[in-house]
């Protein structure tokens, strides 16, 4: 596997493995929330913690941020402790905060070198559903005093996923597959993540819910040959170009399905966008852009 692909994979496990139900874990301090609200100072290691933050109205709490935390924009201008796999101690010490948001894989020599610090780390893990997205902003909620604004938030997103379900309804149904990696390894939406629930409540069947770990074969994607296949774009590659790739190499080259390129940011993260991206979602199923 080439090393846009490796990083690629690698990247995505990290945001998206966290299977079990959710927790609150606390390393150094057994009260996060106890930091006085207008002393707090956050470095934030996963994308979907940043964006709720910001949306809840609590983006000026944050120092820091990784690499991959992106959206929105003006979170880029925050300096990065590095990537998920390889955080640089020292930036995020430099940047002095009093608690750290995680819901994402961090190196345990990681976490321990924090806590030596003194401290706070909140790591959140949320059940592969939906709910899920629920969960995370209420836990993120309850860290900044943004509990009203939380329930708010999640009344608008459960409105536009009962649309989305009443829409996706009125289609006939079609075969899905999410391909998030391909090539030497494959990774898709299997029947233990929270995407495969998404597609399902988006009026599809996904074809790769007979497997686990967001791990998918060659041989059942080609038995299956999906009605539509959704292409994330490779670490580092425009969408065009992650189609060129795939619809000339074997054997997805075979495929007869509808082939469309998705922002992956957007649908992949358990978060505030998780109802707008159900509705993406949606229109990119049953191709009824405006719906």
């Amino acid at each position: 596997m080439h090393n846009r692909s490796l990083r690629h994979v690698f990247i995505f496990l990290c945001l998206f493995f966290c299977l079990g139900l959710p927790r609150l874990w606390a390393l150094g301090m057994t009260e996060p929330k106890a930091v006085e609200q207008e002393s707090l100072r956050i470095v934030s290691l996963s994308p979907n913690v940043t964006e709720t933050l910001y949306a809840l109205g609590a983006g000026s709490f944050l120092v820091g941020r990784s690499d991959y935390c992106n959206y929105p924009q003006e979170a880029t201008d925050l300096p990065s402790v590095g990537t998920l796999y390889n955080p640089s101690l020292e930036k995020l010490l430099s940047l002095e905060p009093n608690l750290v948001i995680s819901s994402a894989f961090v190196p345990e020599q990681f976490l321990q070198a924090i806590e030596k610090a003194g401290i706070s780390i909140v790591s959140l893990e949320t059940q592969q559903n939906f709910q899920g997205a629920y969960t995370l902003i209420r836990e993120i909620a309850n860290q900044v005093s943004k509990e009203a604004e939380a329930e708010l938030m999640i009344l608008e997103m459960q409105n536009v996923v009962q649309s989305v379900i009443r829409k996706a309804a009125l289609q006939p149904k079609k075969t899905i597959y999410i391909a998030l990696d391909f090539g030497s390894f494959d990774s898709s939406a299997t029947a233990d993540t929270f995407l495969s629930e998404m597609v399902d409540l988006a009026g599809g069947v996904n074809i790769a819910d007979d497997a686990q770990n967001w791990t998918y074969s060659k041989e059942l994607l080609m038995s299956h040959d999906p009605q539509v296949i959704l292409l994330s774009p490779r670490w580092g590659e425009t969408g065009e170009q992650t189609r060129k790739e795939f619809t000339t190499t074997k054997p997805y080259a075979d495929l007869s399905g509808t082939i469309t390129v998705f922002d992956a940011d957007l649908i992949s993260r358990q978060g505030p966008r998780s109802a707008q991206a159900l509705q993406v979602l949606y229109t990119l199923i049953h191709n009824v852009e405006g719906q």
